[in-house]
């Protein structure tokens, strides 16, 4: 039977090969130079797009000249959001420099791994991050030879805005002996051009190394080339339309007309892609917080008239019911674009009833859907008129993720024998309104898990280890491991996931990580992790079972909160027990040793009894 293969409503866009630098700073600009590109929230201070060029090939010369660092390096970057961020990412690009994002709630043991798998020396940081640099850099894992050895590695970034052109000047904070900081490198003049990719260079070069987190333990890094980001930003500039009533899909994005709102993280593809590069490559203005706050949000979309702005569904939950909404105006928002996480429906209605309850001016609640190795976006939910649209709605697709992008294919697998399958003849495809699993092709699809022969055959279709030598980028089935149906008009709905992460707000939480973290606890004989689901958080979150070494611990009314305690004391909080640590005498597995985790999802809701985990732990969650 042949392949049931889905394409896009969107007409496609031809297959760039040149350089994301490129890309972004064309030879003749769209753009008048003095547009505005990205502001600081709290101070409006403002780099135009002649600043962030200028800006950007004077930190990749400074890299060149004062580092050393050459085409094929790898930076490491941790910093919250800030406007340094276009200088340093598109600086290190048109350098031929590799980035790698660290979160930046990475303990040293978690940054130490992202760092030594990446092959990163440099890291970008600031003085806030600097002791956790400094504490990874003389671990036993990394093992500088010297005070000066770790030093010599670390880019400090500006804490004032003295280094942007026409700023007001402040008094400066002292600098820290032996760090190289970034106004430093942007005083030994600028690349004459950026650092080429093309043809096949834009193909295999890597660009970007984001982390994704599996279910096999350790974050994977993820081989995002300069072909994957080209691609999906042509891809999203043509799927995140408005559809007319002739049919036609008009980019939403207006360069004079819009600002967005960037509050998601950076690090994170979906930001780093959504907020960082999109925009700009729209020619319209991103409006930059370092962190979510409820008031400074409101009052950002107050001050700076914002337009869109990207969420996770926590941020919805605010828009809905936090009573600090009723004193900002924010008439001015048009597009609340969700991603990372499922956003319900009745979610969406109470946000619309809420901020819009005449429906004027109109307000948009999007959703979409992607994965760190898809660049991330593959799916987008257009804007829809109020009124009929043929037989659609804006209503009637509340919960879905949308259409297809262009230049994408997918399709859903009921059965492709448990990952053996060698002919296409073995995949059997999901039917109508059927559930299968999400599988992707295109050119925006990751080169590959870096280093991770065993990870690659196991998410592509067809994949052999090693790859054939001639690949065709975008030519294999990536096996996305999220559940989903298609229905008549094509729109996707995502209904499960076949894969075991659980996710928490944004964050990916890789159950086996915490399963073999809980394991090196003396008193722990064995453990399994899943995630439950709060209603009222809109997230999952991670609940660890466990069989105490000691039986006579079962009884314990303080021991499953000791653990908690003491997993706290060893990942970052987004990784958090939060769903409790619950004994049990024995975890159930098959007889091959496979934790049977839908039993415990089972007993977990038994437990639960119809009450909703995050009020029942007392759990008060923030983004």
């Amino acid at each position: 039977m042949a392949p049931r293969i889905y394409t896009s409503p969107v007409p496609a866009k031809p297959i760039v090969q040149h350089s994301l630098f490129t890309h972004l700073f064309p030879e003749t600009p769209k753009y008048p130079p003095d547009y505005p590109a990205y502001t600081d929230a709290p101070t409006g201070t403002t780099l135009t797009r002649n600043h962030v060029k200028h800006l950007a090939l004077s930190f990749g010369h400074g890299l060149r000249s004062q580092t050393q660092a050459k085409r094929g390096d790898t930076l490491m970057f941790l910093s919250p959001n800030s406007i340094c961020w276009p200088v340093v990412v598109f600086g290190a690009v048109a350098a031929g420099v590799r980035c790698t994002f660290a979160s930046t709630a990475s303990t040293p043991d978690e940054l130490a791994h992202q760092y030594i798998d990446s092959g990163a020396f440099l890291i970008c940081t600031t003085r806030a991050h600097l002791k956790t640099v400094q504490k990874m850099l003389i671990s036993k894992t990394i093992g500088a030879t010297s005070k000066e050895d770790a030093e010599r590695r670390v880019i400090l970034l500006p804490d004032d805005f003295n280094w942007v052109p026409g700023a007001k000047k402040t008094e400066a904070k002292k600098g820290i002996p032996g760090l190289v900081k970034m106004e430093d490198l942007l005083c030994h003049g600028k690349l004459e051009r950026e650092e080429r990719f093309d043809g096949v260079d834009a193909e295999q070069e890597t660009a970007f190394l984001c982390y994704s987190s599996g279910t096999t333990g350790k974050p994977k890094g993820v081989e995002t080339t300069h072909q994957n980001l080209t691609t999906v930003l042509d891809m999203i500039h043509s799927g995140f339309s408005i559809v007319n009533s002739q049919n036609e899909y008009l980019p939403v994005l207006s360069p004079t007309d819009d600002r967005m709102l960037a509050v998601l993280p950076l690090y994170h593809i979906y930001g780093l892609t959504k907020l960082l590069l999109f925009p700009f490559m729209c020619g319209s203005c991103t409006i930059i917080m370092a962190q979510f706050d409820p008031v400074q949000f409101c009052d950002s979309i107050q001050r700076y008239k914002a337009t869109i702005t990207l969420i996770v569904p926590p941020v919805l939950v605010m828009l809905a019911r936090h009573e600090i909404v009723n004193k900002f105006d924010l008439s001015s928002l048009r597009v609340i674009f969700s991603g990372a996480a499922p956003l319900g429906g009745e979610l969406v209605e109470a946000a619309m009833a809420r901020l819009r309850p005449t429906n004027q001016p109109p307000l948009y609640i999007l959703q979409g859907y992607g994965l760190t190795e898809t660049s991330p976006t593959t799916h987008l939910v257009p804007i829809l008129p109020g009124r009929n649209w043929g037989n659609l709605t804006a209503q009637s697709k509340y919960g879905s993720v949308g259409i297809l992008l262009p230049n994408m294919e997918v399709r859903l697998v009921v059965d492709d024998k448990d990952g053996m399958a060698k002919t296409e003849d073995e995949v059997i495809d999901a039917k109508e309104g059927e559930r299968g699993e999400v599988w992707l092709r295109g050119r925006s699809v990751m080169k590959g898990y870096l280093d991770n022969p065993a990870a690659n055959t196991n998410s592509f279709y067809p994949y052999s280890s090693p790859p054939p030598v001639n690949l065709t980028p975008g030519s294999q089935w990536f096996k996305t491991g999220d559940i989903g149906i298609m229905d008549k008009d094509e729109f996707l709905w995502i209904v499960d996931r076949r894969k075991e992460l659980i996710k928490y707000k944004g964050f990916q939480v890789a159950p086996a990580e915490l399963e073999t973290l809980l394991l090196t606890h003396p008193q722990v004989a064995d453990a399994a992790v899943i995630g439950i689901e709060s209603k009222r958080e809109t997230t999952e979150l991670p609940r660890a079972y466990i069989t105490p070494a000691d039986p006579s611990l079962l009884s314990s009314n303080t021991f499953g909160k000791e653990v908690q305690e003491w997993v706290k004391s060893k990942v970052s909080k987004h990784k958090y027990l939060r769903g409790g640590v619950i004994l049990t005498d024995t975890i159930p597995k098959s007889t091959s040793g496979k934790i049977l985790k839908l039993q415990l999802r089972e007993r977990a809701k038994k437990e639960l009894d119809g009450r909703d985990p995050a009020d029942l732990l007392e759990v008060r969650a923030k983004l």
